[in-house]
C-alpha cells in the first residue's frame, strides 16, 4: 500500500504537536509546583522575620534584668525585683508568663519571683542538684565563670507552661559571684509569631531543639514531667506531613540552636484538569484532521474513479451513439422504403381503378388507397421524427384530413372543420396508425353519407386524456346511422375495421345521434410515449 507524502507529513506534524503540548503542560505544571513552593518559602521567611522580633523582646527583658541587678547599689530583694519586673513588663507591653529565680553558687533557690506571685511553686531552699542532670549542673558552674547570657533547652514548668530558661551570673559590688539569675520566659510568646498571618491555617511549623527535642507552644517533649494538660492543636504531628515536605531554617537564641521547619498541612495538588482538557482538545483536533484527511483522500479517490468511469461512459456513449446513428439510419431507411412500397401499392391500385369500369370496384379501390395512405403517412411521420418512434397527433390528423379531402372530397363543398387536439400530444406509431385508419373510415363515411352541397357541413375531431385513458370524439352534422343500429352484426367493412382497431387499442366505441352523429372511442396507447 502506497503511503502518500501528505499522510507522512500530517502524522509527523501531529507527533511534533503532541510533544510540544507535552512540553507546555510539563512547563505549566513545573511553574505551578514552583508557585506552591514559593508560597511556602515566603510564609516560612515571613515567620522567621517576625520571630526575630520576639527574640528581640526576650533580649530586652533579660538584658534589662541583668543591667538593673548590676547597677543596683544593693542586690535586690524579691519584692524589689518583683516591682521592677512589673514596671519593665508594662513598658515593653509583655503579657506572657515569666518567672525569675535567684540561685546561689551551690545551686539552691534563694527566691522565685513572678509578676503576681512570689515563690508560687515553693522552690525556695530547694537544690537544683537533685532536679537537673550532672551535665546541666556542670554547664551552670561554667556559666558562673563568665559574664555571658546563656539559654538552656526549654523546660516544662510546674506552673503549667513551657519556658526558655535564660541564665546569667550576678556579682556584688566587690565582684564576688553571688550565684546566677534564671529568668524563664514563656516559649509561646516566641512561637506565636509563626502562627500570625493570613495563611496561618494552611501551614504547620516544627520546632526542634538539639535536633531531636520537639518544642510546641504548650509542651516540650524532652522526656521530662509534663505539667500542662493542654496540647498545641497546631503540633505538626497532628497532621500527616512527610519529612520531605518541610523546609528548615535555624535561629540562634543566645547560644541555643533552634531548628524551625515549615510545611503545608495538606500539600496542594497540581490540578490535572488543564492537562486533561489540553490532551482532549488535541485528540479531538488530531482526530478531526485525520478524518478530514481521510475524507479528502476518499473524495479524491472517488473523483478519480468517477473521472475514470465518466471516461469509460463517454467512450461507451460514443460507441452507442455511433450504433444508434446506424440503427436510426436503418430505421429511417425502413420507414422510407415502407412508405415508398405503400405508395407503389397505391399507384398500382390507381392503375387498376383507371382500368376498371365497375363503380363498386373503383369505390373499393379508392377506399383501399385511402387506407394505405393513412398508414404510409404514419411511416412518413416516423421517418421525419427525431425519436423515430413518436408522432405528433394533431399534425398527423390535419394532413390525413387534407389527403382524404383531396382524394374523395367534393369541390365547392361548404365544410367547417374543427380539430381539438393538443399540439404536444404524441402517440407511438402503432397507436397512430390505428387512429389514422379509424379516422380515415369515419371521414370517408362523412363525405359519402353526411355532407351535402346545399348546407353548411361540420366535422369535429377531438382527442383528450381522461384519467388513465384517452377519448377520441368524432362528429358531423349528417343524418347519422339508424336508431338501434347493430354495430357488431354490421356487414360494413368500415364499421368492422373500426371495431377491430378500437379493440387493438384496448378500447371501446360508443355512438350517439342526438344533435350530431357522434362516435366516441375510449382507448389506451399501445406503447407509452416518453412524453407521458
Amino acid at each position: 500500500m502506497k503511503i502518500s507524502k501528505s499522510l507522512i507529513t500530517i502524522v509527523f506534524v501531529l507527533i511534533l504537536g503532541g510533544l510540544l503540548l507535552q512540553q507546555l503542560i510539563s512547563t505549566y505544571q513545573e511553574l505551578e509546583r514552583k508557585k506552591i513552593q514559593n508560597k511556602l518559602e515566603k510564609t516560612h521567611s515571613d515567620a522567621m522575620i517576625r520571630a526575630k522580633a520576639g527574640i528581640d523582646v526576650y533580649a530586652t527583658l533579660v538584658s534589662s534584668l541583668k543591667s538593673h541587678i548590676k547597677n543596683t547599689p544593693i542586690f535586690p530583694t524579691e519584692i524589689e525585683l518583683q516591682n521592677y519586673l512589673n514596671d519593665l513588663l508594662g513598658e515593653i507591653k509583655f503579657n506572657d508568663s515569666i518567672v525569675v529565680s535567684y540561685i546561689d553558687p551551690t545551686h539552691v533557690f534563694k527566691y522565685v519571683v513572678a509578676p503576681n506571685a512570689i515563690d508560687a511553686p515553693g522552690l525556695k531552699g530547694v537544690s537544683l542538684i537533685g532536679l537537673l542532670d550532672k551535665e546541666r549542673i556542670e554547664a551552670l558552674d561554667e556559666l558562673m565563670t563568665t559574664d555571658d547570657i546563656r539559654i538552656f533547652t526549654p523546660i516544662n514548668l510546674r506552673e503549667g507552661w513551657v519556658g526558655f530558661p535564660f541564665n546569667f551570673t550576678v556579682h556584688d559590688k566587690q565582684n564576688n559571684v553571688l550565684g546566677y539569675m534564671a529568668p524563664v520566659i514563656n516559649a509561646k510568646y516566641l512561637l506565636d509569631y509563626f502562627y500570625e498571618g493570613d495563611d496561618n491555617e494552611e501551614f504547620a511549623h516544627k520546632f526542634i531543639v538539639k535536633d531531636t527535642v520537639d518544642l510546641t507552644r504548650e509542651v516540650v517533649y524532652n522526656k521530662t514531667t509534663i505539667y500542662n494538660k493542654t496540647t498545641d492543636p497546631e503540633y505538626y504531628k497532628n497532621f500527616k506531613i512527610s519529612e520531605a515536605d518541610f523546609i528548615y531554617s535555624n535561629i540562634n537564641v543566645f547560644g541555643l540552636n533552634l531548628k524551625i521547619g515549615s510545611a503545608y498541612k495538606q500539600k496542594p495538588e497540581i490540578s490535572n484538569t488543564i492537562a486533561y482538557l489540553a490532551y482532549l482538545w488535541y485528540f479531538i483536533i488530531s482526530l478531526s484532521i485525520i478524518i478530514i484527511f481521510y475524507l479528502f483522500l476518499k473524495n479524491k479517490r472517488l473523483n478519480r474513479d468517477l473521472n475514470l468511469a465518466n471516461t469509460q461512459i463517454n467512450s461507451k456513449n460514443a460507441e452507442l451513439e455511433k450504433s444508434l446513428f446506424k440503427i436510426q439510419t436503418l430505421i429511417k431507411e425502413i420507414h422510407h422504403r415502407v412508405k415508398n412500397n405503400m405508395q407503389m401499392i397505391s399507384g398500382i391500385l390507381s392503375l387498376q381503378q383507371d382500368e376498371s369500369t365497375d363503380e363498386a370496384v373503383k369505390s373499393a379501390l379508392e377506399q383501399s388507397k385511402s387506407r394505405i395512405h393513412s398508414m404510409a403517412l404514419v411511416h412518413e411521420k416516423l421517418y421525419g421524427s427525431v425519436s423515430l418512434k413518436d408522432i405528433k397527433t394533431k399534425e398527423y390528423t390535419e394532413q390525413l384530413l387534407d389527403f382524404v379531402e383531396e382524394i374523395i372530397g367534393v369541390k365547392d363543398l361548404n365544410l367547417k372543420k374543427t380539430i381539438k387536439i393538443d399540439d404536444d400530444l404524441i402517440f407511438d406509431g402503432d397507436t397512430t396508425s390505428n387512429l389514422g385508419l379509424i379516422l380515415n373510415e369515419l371521414v370517408a363515411n362523412s363525405y359519402k353519407h353526411a355532407f351535402k352541397m346545399d348546407k353548411v357541413n361540420t366535422l369535429e375531431i377531438s382527442i383528450f386524456k381522461d384519467k388513465d385513458h384517452f377519448i377520441l370524439v368524432y362528429s358531423d352534422n349528417g343524418s347519422g346511422l339508424p336508431e338501434n343500429y347493430n354495430f357488431k352484426e354490421s356487414e360494413s367493412l368500415g364499421i368492422q375495421l373500426i371495431l377491430i382497431l378500437a379493440d387493438q387499442l384496448n378500447g371501446e366505441m360508443n355512438y350517439s345521434n342526438d344533435d350530431k352523429s357522434t362516435f366516441k372511442i375510449h382507448f389506451k396507447p399501445i406503447e407509452i410515449s416518453f412524453s407521458e
